[in-house]
């Protein structure tokens, strides 16, 4: 079903960039003089930073730090395959460079993944995390579970991104199909995460955790919100009604609903606007 999304004046966020040896990841930035602990966004990796306005929209008074990952939108590809390690290097040392040292943490679908690995290396810069529509790797669950060649491979991830790229093509935000990672530079980021799996450490997270996934993902199956939330001691597990893999930006005032609250902020504030055009599949 194809819904109309509000489309009020725009609100450019603040550009940044970060550069790490021969890495440079784009950032933007949402209210950058709000008070208060920031909240730091992991987009889904092969995703540009213009899907983001409509959920950033929802937190008026927060200062929100968008962090696009290699080969991404603007963000220039290279020839390294990062590891979850390596990204969270880079992730946690561009935040400390606008100021950031400690801070709340979401990451969404492959984001996700990667919020996890921060979560666990910088345990004391990560305040509270929450993860959106994501998995824990190599482990995660699939739709169907006579998928025996899909969960069993070394990287399950390949056959989602070609899923996820159909509904992608079908989201019409202030970007274009070129502001997507291309074939080549999404295989190399997908490498770096081959076998990986967060099953191990998860029960060693040590900041209060909401997890949240939408009832008709069909892109990561719901039932790995339930498999994180089982492993992360005192994880707190939400549900986003209706919402499909894309939750966050075509659900944005429910999403928030669930976020404010478990990050301490009041459950109403006046909505900034945000840059969204045309229409989008829901």
């Amino acid at each position: 079903m194809v819904v109309d999304l509000p489309q009020p004046p725009r609100t450019a966020p603040l550009e940044a960039w970060h550069q790490s040896g021969p890495t440079k990841l784009r950032i933007h930035i949402w209210n950058d003089e709000a008070p208060g602990r920031p909240l730091v966004f992991l987009n889904g990796i092969g995703s540009p930073l213009e899907l983001i306005p409509p959920f950033a929209a929802q937190f008026a008074d927060t200062r929100l730090i968008a962090i696009e990952m290699p080969g991404s939108g603007q963000t220039p590809e290279t020839d390294i395959v990062y590891s979850p390690i390596l990204l969270a290097r880079l992730v946690v040392q561009a935040c400390a460079k606008l100021g950031a040292r400690r801070f709340d943490l979401m990451g969404f679908s492959l984001g996700g993944v990667l919020a996890q690995q921060v979560a666990l290396q910088y345990r004391k810069e990560v305040a509270n995390l929450i993860l959106a529509a994501t998995c824990s790797g190599f482990t995660m669950l699939t739709h169907d579970w006579r998928e025996a060649g899909l969960f069993s491979s070394a990287f399950p991830f390949l056959k989602l991104w070609t899923e996820l790229e159909r509904d992608l093509g079908k989201l019409h935000h202030a970007t274009n199909a070129a502001t997507f990672a291309p074939p080549d530079a999404m295989s190399r980021q997908l490498l770096g995460f081959t076998g990986w799996s967060s099953l191990a450490f998860l029960p060693f997270l040590t900041a209060p955790t909401l997890i949240l996934a939408g009832t008709r993902d069909g892109i990561i199956a719901p039932s790995n919100a339930l498999q994180l939330s089982t492993f992360i001691p005192g994880s707190r597990q939400e549900w986003i009604e209706d919402g499909g893999h894309l939750f966050p930006f075509l659900k944005p005032e429910l999403t928030a609903q669930k976020i404010r609250p478990f990050l301490g902020r009041t459950s109403v504030v006046q909505t900034m606007s945000a840059a969204v055009e045309s229409s989008a599949l829901h």
